[in-house]
């Protein structure tokens, strides 16, 4: 059994055929199909039932599939430990929410590019659901995201380093500062309610009963805010602490929620992987520097 055969199956198991696999690897597909044969011949069981058009994990297969990946996550553990601390360096593949990108990440980076002038980050943008998907396929070395609204996994770990606040914006100089007036006189332009974000705003609204009269529903908070500048309306948004400073010369902002809703902003990632000093130096710069605002 190899580590290489063991990483076939988990990637067959994430994404869903031997075909998707081949594409995810880099390999064909009769050679993902052979080394899955191989496996099978060396545990003496079937992982997959083969009567559909595509093969299925059976009960042994998610078995396996569990047991390679604490096998996987143990090897990278291994591989981690044994990096040096004075060569801090490579490619960081990092995912980000686009709220994080205006929050404290920017100088948290360009803090560590000089201090570790070998150390390159990648940053992609998205929502957390997607981010989330990322880093469980290996896209990603790890993410900033919010909050989920469910448990991580055993392999993977989200852990907080910043709150932000929700609020709702209006445009500068309204005269109206409460949830119900302002939802009244104004339409709502939502952001996206498959999001994260989106969803704990509607719960917030449904619990206080206010049904909004909504113009228009975005993905981006930046858009969002564009759009109440120019007068169309008033959102809920989630601002950390050095964009509440900005936000509040150019909106009029009235804290949401009862109690105030809030959100927590962490990085997600596996327990152990090969990049994880790298994250680890990431995730505790960002803690100083939110823990300093």
């Amino acid at each position: 059994m190899s580590l290489r055969n063991l990483q076939i199956l988990t990637a067959v198991a994430r994404k869903g055929s031997f075909a998707a696999a081949a594409d995810y690897l880099g390999l064909t597909q009769s050679a993902i199909s052979l080394q899955i044969k191989n496996l099978e011949e060396e545990f003496g069981v079937q992982l997959f039932e083969r009567s559909g058009r595509s093969p299925k994990l059976n009960a042994n297969g998610r078995l396996a599939v569990e047991r390679a990946e604490e096998i996987l996550a143990l090897y990278e553990g291994v591989k981690a430990e044994l990096i040096p601390s004075d060569r801090i360096g490579g490619v960081l593949t990092l995912g980000v929410v686009p709220t994080v990108l205006t929050g404290p990440l920017p100088s948290v980076l360009g803090r560590l590019r000089k201090e570790h002038e070998k150390l390159h980050v990648r940053l992609v943008s998205g929502l957390s659901a997607d981010l989330f998907r990322k880093v469980e396929d290996g896209e990603l070395d790890a993410a900033l995201t919010t909050e989920p609204p469910f448990a991580a996994a055993p392999q993977y770990e989200w852990r907080a380093y910043d709150q932000e606040s929700f609020f709702i914006a209006a445009p500068k100089g309204t005269d109206v500062s409460d949830t119900e007036g302002l939802f009244e006189r104004f339409a709502f332009v939502r952001f996206d309610k498959t999001a994260w974000a989106g969803a704990m705003v509607d719960r917030q609204l449904m619990a206080q009963n206010i049904s909004p009269r909504e113009v228009m529903e975005i993905d981006s908070l930046e858009a969002v805010l564009r759009l109440v500048e120019e007068g169309l309306g008033i959102a809920v948004i989630p601002l950390n602490r050095k964009r509440l400073i900005e936000a509040d010369n150019h909106f009029s902002l009235t804290s949401f929620g009862t109690p105030p809703l809030t959100r927590r902003v962490g990085m997600y990632q596996k327990r152990h992987h090969v990049r994880q000093v790298l994250t680890e130096l990431v995730l505790d710069e960002l803690s100083r520097e939110c823990s300093l605002e």
